[in-house]
């Protein structure tokens, strides 16, 4: 390579909430005095539902974020477990009013997972898609599409659940839904993450890589296409002619062009054993795993990821979260043992390697030397260096600018923000 590039520190610093003195803080802190929100995902065990025979019951509710009656104002719509879900109408100033009977979105008793606010008919309203889980009754698991059907003069959206006109009323284990264009055809298709780690099997035991596609814990891949006597898209499940075939269990899924060819890829990060997938788009319809081509080690019980350009190079990183205290005893008492014996199956079921730390992929562009002629861009994994590696049990990353001083901050949802520091090139 030519010179060198920058590279990324990160100064890991608490948490900043409270506000007594708001001026020596980044964040503010909204009391639900103020703000009216008063969700609360309360789950209640019984003799069914238990991190014993269901191991994810705790993994949370999705939130989405979307202008749902365009006023300008970002409204905010919460996924409940066994509560019903919530939209709440920001009337400005920190101030938001529930509106969920009126617009008749409480999510039919299901359990709610992931959130995601899209525009599926493209009609200028946003619509919420929600992905539904741990119920083994297929019908209380089947995701939910609220069509947006327009505003009331009071400015109330009112919706209708439309996921069985278009093809979305699945019932799968699923765990988040990310709408993109992967045929590069002008629509959104979308691609769901599945996460069956309560199916009977042993999620840390060794299975022989890419022969198992008829498994529970499979992503799916659905193409929309147009339905002219509907006058809306309709989706359809391509995953197996697609090549989306290696089983995992998924708790975030990332929409990127990790290549830069022009076409979306998939990365997806997988709890237990399973390894994390990167599907390449072939530009064809089709993907192909490509995750030990393109990473020399993995995260291994990978709670969640972010991609975004962490040093203003241009190139797309990788943040990725697990489960690796800081102090010496929390250590002892978290990790499970670890042998030789371990990386020879990781080699033999071909596996990637992977280990009990935070990973920061560094995107140091296609390499002279080896890959440049087929574009695969060469990653050193720095979360070491940076000072990442060892945040506890941290869920799903945030990777954006708070401080608004060009360089792009990392969250690390209850455990700490790190601040991303100017680094001179080396």
């Amino acid at each position: 390579m030519n010179g060198y590039r920058s590279l990324p520190v990160l100064l890991i610093l608490p948490v900043l909430l409270a506000c007594h003195h708001q001026n020596h803080t980044l964040f503010e802190k909204i009391p639900s005095s103020h703000s009216g929100i008063v969700f609360n995902n309360l789950i209640v065990e019984n003799d069914s539902i238990n991190p014993i025979d269901v191991v994810n019951i705790y993994n949370g509710g999705g939130v989405g974020i979307g202008d749902f009656n365009n006023d300008g104002l970002a409204d905010i719509y919460f996924g409940g477990n066994m509560v019903s879900n919530r939209l709440y109408l920001n009337m400005g100033h920190f101030r938001f009013k529930d509106i969920t009977e009126e617009a008749g979105v409480a999510g039919l008793g299901r359990w709610a997972r992931g959130i995601s606010v899209v525009d599926i008919n493209n009609d200028g309203l946003m619509d919420i898609y929600i992905c539904n889980t741990i119920y083994k009754d297929s019908l209380r698991r089947r995701n939910i599409l609220y069509v947006n059907q327009g505003i009331d003069k009071n400015g109330i959206p009112h919706f209708k659940d439309m996921a069985a006109e278009y093809g979305l009323d699945i019932h799968i284990q699923s765990t988040m839904a990310s709408f993109f264009d992967y045929d590069n055809d002008g629509d959104l298709d979308m691609y769901i993450t599945v996460n069956e780690a309560f199916n009977g099997e042993n999620p840390s035991a060794f299975v022989q890589r890419n022969t198992r596609s008829t498994a529970p814990s499979i992503g799916r891949l659905y193409r929309s296409d147009w339905d002219s006597s509907l006058n809306h898209p309709v989706f359809r499940d391509v995953s197996k002619e697609a090549g989306i075939n290696f089983e995992g269990y998924g708790h975030a899924a990332s929409i990127c062009d990790i290549n830069q060819d022009g076409w979306k890829d998939i990365y997806v990060s997988d709890d237990f054993l399973s390894s994390n997938l990167l599907y390449i788009n072939n530009h064809d319809g089709t993907f192909s795993n490509r995750v030990k081509e393109y990473f020399k080690h993995t995260s291994y019980n990978s709670m969640g990821q972010d991609i975004a350009d962490i040093n203003n190079d241009g190139l797309d990183d990788v943040i990725e979260l697990d489960m690796n205290p800081q102090d010496n005893y929390r250590k002892k008492m978290m990790l499970a043992s670890e042998s030789y014996l371990t990386y020879q199956n990781f080699d033999g079921y071909g596996y990637e390697y992977q280990y009990v730390r935070n990973t920061l992929q560094w995107n140091r562009g296609p390499s002279v030397e080896e890959n440049d002629s087929i574009g695969i861009p060469s990653f050193s994994e720095i979360g070491f260096l940076s000072g990442i590696s060892q945040t506890d049990w941290s869920w799903s990353p945030l990777v954006t600018d708070f401080d608004n001083d060009g360089y792009r901050d990392l969250v690390i949802p209850k455990v700490y923000v790190a601040i991303n520091a100017e680094y001179r090139n080396l």
